[in-house]
């Protein structure tokens, strides 16, 4: 077995951090050996730990970047944190390195030639822009990895066409719970239609209108809400005077444990905006798993799926496709995401990124 190091966002609420987490855990399925470089610190004020404690094979040693392809300023960028002692004894034959912007790419770079001195290096690149940060273009990287063809013609104004693949974002491993059994664990009434999101909130008050709505002709609906900080918490709950069906919870489980809640709901909401550069929802490829619903808006996050999710346009269609979930209609759909999550299981996507570094 492969002795691999990763430098990824860690046991964190951040979609670096789910697409790190589900390729280390195949990893280790697989009987690899791991060693994952961690964030101390996440700059951005914006991602946050999961209560949960690191595993044995977590070192914590840079500073976690969340726009650092935006940043330009060089100063700025070398005095972020970064202990490259770890990382240049660790032991290891194949570095892969999650969104190379998110950390500090001025000292990274170098350490970098000792780095290729004994291994193969892979850049699994999350950015969705041509990154402005003047290190990103320097690195010699054996191989680099992106999600779609949307990526690979960005990127190919940087580095060699042939040097970037294509390997879809990674799906959890398909994980069915027993909806009553979680339900009781979780204190969530066994009865309920329940919605849930988590994470990130869009046009709050236009979902709670049409969830209102709804529950006039489905008297149990609950709309379970799992929020990562305190401020999101207060805006919430302060709305449950008006929407009363209303759950807030604020909470930060690890994958493990988000997927109780995924086994014991009965859709996932997903509603985004457009972006203003190329993204994929990881939300979506962490969830799919559970071979739950996911009601999501039609927008480019959601672009590399079809039939797998339920996409709508508008609040009138987004509230018929939900009637629809309700009255199991949705046969076809869970169908086409149990093929898709089997197409793009976390374990197939890390087996063919190792290969691709290896052989390189």
């Amino acid at each position: 077995m492969a002795k691999i190091a990763l430098i990824s966002s860690w046991n964190t609420c951040c979609g670096v951090g789910i697409h790190g987490e589900l390729i280390g855990r195949a990893l280790l399925r697989q009987g690899h050996k791991l060693t994952v470089f961690a964030p101390r610190f996440y700059e951005d004020r914006r991602s946050y730990f999961f209560y949960t404690q690191d595993e044995d094979y977590v070192i914590r040693n840079f500073s976690f970047l969340r726009y650092g392809d935006r940043y330009t300023n060089e100063e700025l960028l070398n005095s972020f944190y970064l202990d490259p002692k770890p990382i240049l004894e660790a032991d290891y034959d194949l570095l892969l390195v999650e969104k190379p912007t998110s950390i500090p790419l001025g000292k990274f770079l170098k350490i970098f030639p000792e780095i290729k001195k004994k291994a193969k290096t892979v850049a699994i690149l999350h950015e969705g822009i041509l990154p402005a940060n003047p290190y990103f273009s320097k690195f010699d990287w054996d191989a680099i990895t992106v999600f779609d063809e949307r990526y690979k013609e960005l990127f190919s104004k940087v580095f060699p066409k042939d040097l970037i693949r294509v390997v879809p974002f990674p799906c959890h491993p398909i994980q069915k719970g027993d909806k009553e059994t979680l339900r009781k664990e979780l204190g969530l009434p066994e009865d309920a239609k329940i919605i849930f999101t988590f994470g990130r909130f869009y046009g709050i008050e236009d979902i709670l209108n049409i969830l209102r709505s709804l529950k006039e002709g489905y008297p149990s609906l609950m709309y379970l809400c799992l929020v990562r900080n305190m401020e999101r918490f207060i805006l919430l709950n302060a709305l449950k005077e008006a929407y009363k069906f209303i759950k807030v919870i604020l909470a930060r489980p690890p994958i493990a444990e988000l997927y109780k809640y995924l086994g014991a709901i009965d859709a996932i909401l997903l509603n985004r905006g457009h972006p203003k550069h190329i993204a994929v929802s990881s939300t979506a490829h962490l969830c799919i798993g559970a071979l739950k619903p996911i009601l999501c808006s039609d927008s480019e996050y959601f672009l590399t799926f079809d039939k797998e999710v339920i996409k709508y346009k508008t609040l009138s269609e987004l509230e018929r496709k939900i009637m629809e979930v309700f009255e199991g209609k949705i046969t076809e759909t869970l169908k086409y995401a149990e093929e898709f999550v089997r197409r793009n299981s976390a374990d197939k996507i890390a087996k063919e990124i190792i290969q691709i570094g290896f052989e390189s």
